[in-house]
């Protein structure tokens, strides 16, 4: 669990979303992961001093309350499930918070936690507590290729249905950032076409995602996929479905090792299809928030 070079830029940019900045709290106790020539780049860009805080060697020198205080921070804690790291706040994300830690928060960043959490609903349920109103939830979660890390991998989907209108938030942000090539694309809610994001390049991929809590609620009802859920209420004003028609003639005759060939060739076509990104994409964070911050 980490500030790296991407998260940090995620959390500079947060700032102008939140003028008053007096408590955040870190899910798991992040270390600070910038090389000198990283620290210097996010430095001149934002016109913060980082310098000090990088560290070329690996070494995991420092936590990220210093980070976080150069924010603007006057209160900053970690939360974690033991106390092996020296986290301020030790509580298993499994089980409901106690009732005085809620709305403590004007920031919660999950740098790479709730990955962890076996019982994610809970999680985000504690998440959404510790929250003050207009409070941020800041995310760079892992979304493809990266088995063997945590317990899940996160679409997009997910996090726009857990952090949502109806559940007292709303996305202020969302972009999917890929190792491999350095490029950030933009993210869409899927409930706003009933699509689903369906992109799956060769490396790994990353969620970012900001959510803004509007209100205080206490969802109980379990989340649909978006997709379905528009099929689902379409289908309440369609007319009943018409029994199958039989195989049309050319299938009847084709050969069944013909038939695998056609079958193969469009998965192979639709792979390709979501190997290619769709929406505006760039190699800086900085400009695409400025062009898809939401409001």
């Amino acid at each position: 669990m980490a500030i790296n070079p991407v998260s940090a830029e995620l959390l500079l940019l947060c700032r102008s979303l939140s003028p008053e900045r007096r408590c955040a709290l870190m899910l798991g106790r992040q270390w600070i992961r910038l090389s000198r020539a990283q620290a210097t780049e996010l430095q001149t860009r934002h016109a913060l001093p980082l310098f000090d805080l990088c560290d070329d060697e690996g070494r995991d020198a420092h936590y990220g309350e210093p980070f976080l205080q150069r924010l603007g921070f006057t209160l900053t804690d970690s939360l974690d499930a033991d106390a092996y790291q020296g986290a301020g706040l030790i509580h298993d994300l499994n089980t409901p918070l106690p009732p005085d830690w809620h709305g403590r928060y004007d920031w919660v960043f999950d740098g790479g936690t709730l990955e962890h959490v076996f019982d994610l609903p809970q999680a985000s349920k504690n998440v959404a507590a510790l929250l003050r109103e207009g409070g941020l939830f800041i995310a760079m979660s892992p979304c493809n290729n990266w088995m063997g890390h945590g317990l899940y991998q996160f679409s997009p989907e997910l996090l726009f249905r857990l952090y949502s209108p109806s559940r007292g938030f709303r996305c202020r942000f969302a972009a999917l950032y890929e190792h491999d090539s350095g490029r950030f694309l933009a993210l869409e809610d899927p409930a706003l076409n009933a699509q689903r994001h369906a992109y799956n390049p060769p490396g790994r991929l990353s969620l970012l995602f900001v959510a803004q809590k509007t209100t205080t609620l206490n969802p109980t009802a379990s989340l649909t996929q978006s997709d379905y859920q528009s099929a689902w209420l379409q289908g309440l004003h369609s007319a009943p479905p018409t029994p199958s028609s039989p195989p049309s003639l050319l299938r009847r005759c084709t050969p069944p090792w013909l038939a695998q060939i056609v079958r193969q060739w469009r998965i192979n076509r639709r792979r390709r299809q979501e190997g290619r990104p769709k929406g505006q994409s760039t190699r800086c964070l900085q400009q695409l928030w400025r062009q898809t911050l939401r409001s």
